[in-house]
């Protein structure tokens, strides 16, 4: 099937606007978040752009984007980013509003931190008492 040959325009009238998208606004704004987040956990140096590439299996060119907050990670790229980077999880945890993700999961590092600090303390006292 061909368009036909009148001369139709098929562009929308002036002062039209097309309703509002509010996933385009959280998409800018994930954007940006993540930006901030990488910047602060692995900085905008070419080693750790070349670094994050291979990280996430994407294009220095996309990563470097991802920085300069132009577009954000793909879906995969943001589950990897987030398992290699706390400041990115916290930050999509906030962007999302799940404050109590967050605390949630300070409270299990800092228990798992305990834990560690604890064993080693019973191992250092048991070398102490029987050494």
């Amino acid at each position: 099937m061909s368009f036909s040959t009148d001369d139709r325009k098929l562009r929308g009238r002036n002062g039209n606007r097309f309703p509002f998208d509010p996933a385009a606004e959280t998409g800018a704004l994930l954007a940006e978040v993540v930006a901030e987040a990488l910047k602060a956990d692995f900085g905008a140096i070419p080693s750790h752009v070349k670094h994050l590439a291979r990280l996430t299996g994407t294009n220095e060119r996309t990563v470097h984007n991802w920085l300069l907050a132009r577009n954000g990670p793909s879906g995969t790229a943001l589950v990897v980013l987030m398992r290699h980077s706390d400041a990115v999880t916290e930050a999509v945890m906030l962007l999302a509003n799940r404050e109590d993700a967050i605390h949630a999961n300070k409270l299990q590092k800092a228990a798992k931190i305990l834990r560690a600090s604890a064993a080693s303390l019973i191992d250092c006292l048991d070398s102490q008492l029987n050494g």
